[in-house]
């Protein structure tokens, strides 16, 4: 480990605080300066399972997780069995003995130094047996020589609500781990050295907070969900700011409800959201026909877990690309948007419901729980800046076609019709019906021909407006790979690591992957060197699309569907590999 660098585990079954005592660490070390991300790992019970999270912290910015544990924190036996092999050479695993009944001839590995910390009973001298995981903490920041006032003060911000002998009690567990760590286990050392000046404020944030953000600072007004992994604390988040921005938040009794009430809502002229995962989104299609039919401007979050059927609640997944982009019964634009870090959900969040009212169409966010459920540290300053398009909403009532007169479905050059919301003297009809411009319902052929044509010339307008692919690095690289969504932050991670391996790379990053930007993709493509595809799903589904699109065939692909995200090192040795540079990992740093 280097001086600049910890990579921090803790691990157990649920119930020990697992993920406060995560998101305590992290917030810890972004106060002091430090760039963070975490992730959680845990399983789709009620209650119980084996629950873990990792955390990176660095002095310099990075983009991902990565593989070797500098220190773990084993709060059972299991842990210690599982996760030995993840440790580096050197690294440390603390563990209550009287907890884990583990000894340290007993160790897999005799590179990795056993630290006996009797958390449960300085935790229970404290007063209560769950502030282990506060003691571990103390433990951790002993270690590698941090300031433990910085954790005292996030103690006291994360357990003020629940009273002055609460904190009093956590921070006094936490000092005992951390004076129990400096007397017993000198000889294992992790001292981090300091940041190198004076940081601007930094907040800790996962993706579905930066979406919620993203959203009330778009000015949505209604959101509506059925709580579904790993979509559930978007509608956790809206609730607990409902009163501050003046937003409505329905838990609906399914999704089918909760897409429907956002059609509503848009129909009455406010900005309205829904999310939820893969089974959700499949009970919301036949809502999503109607906003496509009825050119309702909505926004709906697809945050993926693996399929098929509950598949793994809990785990991360690209399996729904193909999914997002032909739900539907019939034919109708929508335009699809994916994320690929925290600034983007925000970003992306915010410009939804831009596009959703500029053309009157269903816009989605694409995503998956890898992105949606870690957190990492951004600049505030990377949340700020909004602008607000509603298209061709009508807010002057002297504008208004008088009554008869008004065409909801007016055919014009770029499909957009003016828009009038109730209450300002036109009349309206919606239905799921096919149209004629007015709203009346036909089946007249030319009529019907003329509605589809309207609707899909959107496309083509939205296709000059939405979010462009982005090329990170070098454009005349021997490498280019080519992703969507999640896998960014390890394939930029990756791409320094290859820097000093003197492995030239490039990074194709598809932002809107509906519609498909053919022409952007095309002229990177043409003159990149070996391209290599990487999506964590089976079948390539990007890499179908490029065939489709593009009539290019990528020369490698790798795909991961086991529910784990790629680390950095993955994509490191396949780039070695199809470059004929051998299996040989490179320097992490």
């Amino acid at each position: 480990m280097t001086n600049d660098r910890i990579v921090w585990k803790i691990a157990g079954q649920a119930g020990f605080g697992i993920k406060v005592a995560g998101q305590i660490f992290a917030r810890t070390f972004a106060r002091a300066g430090y760039h963070v991300f975490d992730y959680v790992e845990y399983p789709s019970l009620i209650r119980g399972g084996h629950n873990v999270i990792t955390a990176r912290v660095d002095r310099d910015p990075f983009y991902s997780h990565m593989l070797p544990v500098d220190v773990c924190v084993a709060l059972d036996r299991a842990s210690i069995e599982i996760h030995t092999s993840d440790m580096r050479s050197g690294g440390t695993i603390i563990h209550d003995p009287a907890a884990t009944r583990f000894l340290p001839d007993q160790l897999a590995r005799d590179d990795v130094c056993l630290c006996d910390v009797p958390l449960v009973e300085i935790a229970e001298t404290n007063g209560s047996k769950i502030m282990a995981n506060s003691v571990a903490l103390g433990a951790t920041i002993g270690m590698v020589g941090f300031d433990f006032d910085v954790l005292a003060g996030v103690l006291t911000d994360t357990y003020g609500r629940k009273g002055s002998a609460v904190v009093e009690a956590n921070i006094a567990a936490a000092r005992a781990g951390h004076d129990h760590v400096k007397s017993n286990c000198l000889e294992c050392g992790h001292t981090l050295s300091g940041v190198k000046e004076a940081q601007p404020e930094r907040i800790v944030i996962d993706g579905n907070e930066a979406t919620a953000m993203g959203a009330v600072r778009a000015g949505c007004k209604l959101y509506a969900a059925y709580p579904m992994t790993p979509a559930s604390s978007v509608l956790h988040f809206m609730a607990a700011n409902e009163r501050d921005y003046g937003l409505v938040v329905k838990h609906t009794e399914d999704e089918i409800a909760a897409v429907n009430m956002t059609i509503g809502a848009a129909f009455a002229g406010v900005r309205a959201m829904c999310a939820t995962s893969g089974g959700g989104f499949s009970l919301m299609v036949e809502g999503l026909g109607l906003a496509g039919v009825s050119e309702s401007p909505i926004v709906i979050g697809l945050f993926q877990r693996p399929g098929p059927g509950t598949g793994l609640p809990t785990w991360t997944a690209q399996g729904d690309l193909r999914f997002a982009i032909h739900a539907a019964q019939g034919e109708f634009p929508r335009i699809v948007l994916a994320p690929g870090d925290k600034q983007e959900c925000f970003a992306f969040a915010a410009e939804a419901f831009n596009l959703a009212e500029r053309f009157q169409t269903p816009v989605i966010i694409i995503s998956d729980m890898f992105l949606q459920e870690s957190h990492s540290t951004v600049d505030p300053s990377e949340l700020d800046d909004v602008a607000i398009d509603r298209g061709k909403l009508v807010r002057d009532p002297r504008a208004v076609p008088s009554d008869g007169e008004y065409l909801k479905y007016e055919i014009t050059d770029d499909g957009v019709s003016p828009r009038v919301p109730p209450g300002m003297g036109a009349t309206l009809i919606a239905n799921s019906y096919e149209h004629d411009e007015y709203g009346w319902a036909t089946e007249d052929a030319a009529t019907v021909r003329r509605m589809m044509d309207k609707r899909a010339r959107k496309l083509d307008a939205a296709a000059s407006v939405v979010p462009q692919s982005k090329l990170h690095g070098p454009p005349d690289s021997d490498v280019t790979i080519i992703s969507w969504g999640s896998p960014k932050g390890p394939i930029l991670e990756a791409m320094r690591w290859l820097e000093q391996e003197s492995v030239s790379v490039n990074f194709l990053q598809v932002t809107t992957v509906h519609p498909f930007p053919a022409e952007r993709v095309s002229q990177i493509l043409e003159g990149a060197g070996v391209t290599i595809c990487i999506e964590t799903n089976q079948t390539g589904q990007l890499a179908g699309l490029i065939r489709e699109h593009c009539l290019f065939d990528v020369d490698h692909r790798l795909g991961k569907y086991d529910g784990r995200p790629f680390f950095p090192e993955e994509i490191v040795q396949r780039v070695m590999e199809v470059t004929g540079s051998g299996r040989r990992q490179a320097a992490a740093g």
